[in-house]
C-alpha cells in the first residue's frame, strides 16, 4: 500500500504527516449525492424569481431529522465542483463526499451567478444578496424543503470569497451553529493584488459567447497555477482541468465583500469559528497593504492574529495545512483539511450520533490534548508570565 509523506516545518517543529489516499481510508457507508434546485430572492421582500443549484451528499443513515449538516460556499471563479472535483490521476478530490462519509451531510451550493444557478445582472450580485441567498438555503435545510429532511444544526463552510459570504450571512442573520473559513482571514496579501488575476469573463475564450455583462469576471488564462496553488503540493495534471472548469463571479460581490477583510464586523458572530489556511496561501499570507505581515506558520499563529476580529463566544481556532496554497480542496494533502473540519465539527458543534464518530487513520485523528483537533491546528497563543 503506497503512502505519501509530507515533511514541513510547523511552529518550529519538523512534522511528517501521512497522507492516505481515499482508497486507503477506512471503508464507510455509501455516500450518495444528488442535485437540488432551490428558488431564491436576492433581497428580503422580493419575489423568488431566481434559482440556485446545489449538490447534497450524505449516507442514508445521516438523512435523519436533527442531523448536523455543512453548507459549502465556493470561492470566486469556482462553482460547487470545487468541493466535489472528481478523480485526477486516480485520486478523488471531494471534500463534500469525504466529510459526508465521516458523518456530516454536505450541501455544496452553486452561488448565484455561477454554475447551474441563475445569473442576474452582475451589479445585483453583491455580498449582501449572496448572503441573503445563503440565508434562504440555511432555512431550507432546517425546514426540510431542500432535502426532505429537517436538519438540526447548520455549519457554514466557505472558501476564499465564499468565506466572506459566510461572514456576511453570520453577521446579518445569526442563524448558523458554526462557521468554517478556508482560504481567507482578516488580511489580503499585497502580492495577490499585484498579481491582478481577473478580467471580464466576456473577453475569455470560454465565455466569449455567453452574453455575460462586463461585471462578471474570471481568471486570465494560465494564471490559476500561480494564484491558487503552491509547488509541489499539487498534481500538475489538475491545473489543466481547473482551467477548463473555471467559472465566473461578480465584481460587485468582490468589491462589497472586500471591506469585511479589514473590518471588526465579524465580532458579532456568536458561534464557534474555525479558520483553515495553507501556509503558502498567496491571497492571505505575508505582507499586506496595511503594513502588517500575516503569519501563516501555525494554527496557533493564525488563531492569535484572528482573535481580535471575533467575540469570545467564537472560540477561534485555526489549522494550517503545510505546503498548501489557496485551493486546499485541490492539494495533494487535501484530506488534512477534511480531517480538520470534521474533528472541529464534532468538538465544537456536535452531531446527533457523536458516539458513532468515524475516525481518520493515523496522524489525522483529533488529539484529546489539542481540543480534539488534529496536530496542525491550534488556539490563541497564551502569553507567558
Amino acid at each position: 500500500m503506497k503512502k505519501l509523506f509530507l515533511i514541513s516545518a510547523v511552529g518550529g517543529l519538523l512534522v511528517m504527516a501521512t497522507v492516505v489516499s481515499p482508497a486507503q481510508a477506512k471503508t464507510h457507508e455509501t455516500v450518495t449525492c444528488r442535485r437540488v434546485t432551490v428558488p431564491v430572492a436576492l433581497a428580503p421582500g422580493q419575489p423568488a424569481n431566481y434559482k440556485v443549484s446545489g449538490e447534497l451528499c450524505a449516507t442514508e443513515d445521516d438523512l435523519v431529522a436533527g442531523t448536523t449538516v455543512q453548507l459549502l460556499i465556493h470561492g470566486a471563479t469556482y462553482n460547487h465542483d470545487y468541493w466535489d472535483f472528481g478523480k485526477i490521476d486516480g485520486v478523488e478530490y471531494s471534500y463534500a463526499r469525504d466529510v459526508a462519509a465521516r458523518g456530516f451531510p454536505t450541501f455544496a451550493l452553486d452561488e448565484i451567478g455561477s454554475g447551474n444557478s441563475s445569473r442576474p445582472p452582475s451589479d445585483q450580485v453583491t455580498i449582501q444578496s449572496t448572503a441573503y441567498v445563503a440565508h434562504q438555503i440555511v432555512q431550507g435545510l432546517r425546514d426540510g424543503s431542500i432535502a426532505d429532511v429537517c436538519f438540526g444544526k447548520v455549519i457554514m463552510v466557505g472558501h476564499s470569497l465564499g468565506s466572506l459570504v459566510v461572514w456576511q450571512e453570520a453577521i446579518s442573520y445569526g442563524d448558523v451553529d458554526g462557521v468554517i473559513v478556508t482560504g481567507a482571514a482578516h488580511s489580503l496579501a499585497s502580492r495577490f493584488g499585484e498579481l491582478a488575476p481577473f478580467y471580464p469573463a466576456a473577453r475569455d475564450p470560454k465565455f466569449s459567447s455567453s452574453g455575460l455583462d462586463s461585471g462578471y469576471l474570471t481568471t486570465l488564462p494560465g494564471l490559476r497555477v500561480n494564484a491558487f496553488y503552491s509547488f509541489p503540493d499539487f498534481d500538475p495534471a489538475i491545473i489543466a482541468v481547473d482551467e477548463a472548469r473555471k467559472d465566473v463571479f461578480s465584481a460587485a460581490e468582490f468589491s462589497t465583500g472586500l471591506p469585511l477583510v479589514t473590518s471588526t464586523a465579524t465580532q458579532v458572530i456568536q458561534v464557534p469559528v474555525l479558520t483553515i489556511l495553507g501556509d503558502n496561501d498567496l491571497t492571505t499570507c505575508g505582507p499586506n497593504p496595511q503594513g502588517g505581515v500575516f503569519d501563516c506558520s501555525s494554527g496557533a499563529a493564525v488563531a492569535t492574529q484572528e482573535a481580535p476580529f471575533y467575540s469570545e463566544q467564537a472560540q477561534i481556532h485555526a489549522c494550517v495545512v503545510p505546503g498548501a496554497g489557496h485551493d486546499l480542496s485541490l492539494t495533494i494533502n487535501h484530506r488534512l483539511q477534511v480531517a480538520d473540519a470534521v474533528a472541529w465539527s464534532f468538538a465544537f458543534v456536535g452531531q446527533r450520533h457523536s458516539g458513532k464518530r468515524r475516525d481518520f487513520d493515523e496522524s489525522d485523528n483529533g488529539l484529546p490534548w489539542n481540543n480534539g483537533l488534529p496536530w496542525n491546528c491550534g488556539a490563541v497563543a497564551t502569553k507567558s508570565k
